[in-house]
Parts: structure tokens; C-alpha cells; sequence
């Protein structure tokens, strides 16, 4: 088990959003419901390249290659 909230690594912020870690209330400490929602999280991919999450930086959690279930199309 690690001191740090795996969500924002430590630093209370999550950069991607630029806003505190809810997670953590922006202690940056380790919380249990951060773990558990580190291990179970769905792919946040759409967030940037659809082909990476920028949560754990793994690839594309999706069931089809690097293809989210559901696609927006632009109007």
C-alpha cells in the first residue's frame, strides 16, 4: 500500500481538469475509495486521444481496439 492517492499521484490535483483531487479533498493522501476506483476505473481515453487513458496510461480500456463503445459525431 502506497501514502499517495493513486488518482493525482500526491499533489492533490488532478491536472487534467485543473481542480482538487475529490478523491482526497486535495490532501493527496491515500483513501481507499481512490484504490478501489484506480483498480475498477473505465477508460478515460476520451478525455484526450481516444488510445490512452490519462489515468493509469494504459491503452484503451474499451472492448474493441482503441474504439469507444459509444462515438459522438460532431453536429
Amino acid at each position: 500500500m502506497t501514502n499517495k492517492c493513486p488518482i493525482c499521484k500526491g499533489t492533490g490535483v488532478i491536472v487534467l481538469l485543473n481542480s482538487s483531487c475529490s478523491f482526497c479533498n486535495g490532501t493527496g493522501e491515500y483513501t481507499k475509495l481512490a484504490d478501489l476506483y484506480f483498480k475498477t476505473h473505465t477508460c478515460q481515453c476520451v478525455l484526450l486521444d481516444r488510445k490512452t487513458c490519462p489515468l493509469c496510461g494504459k491503452k484503451c480500456h474499451h472492448d474493441t481496439p482503441n474504439k469507444p463503445k459509444i462515438e459522438l459525431n460532431p453536429m
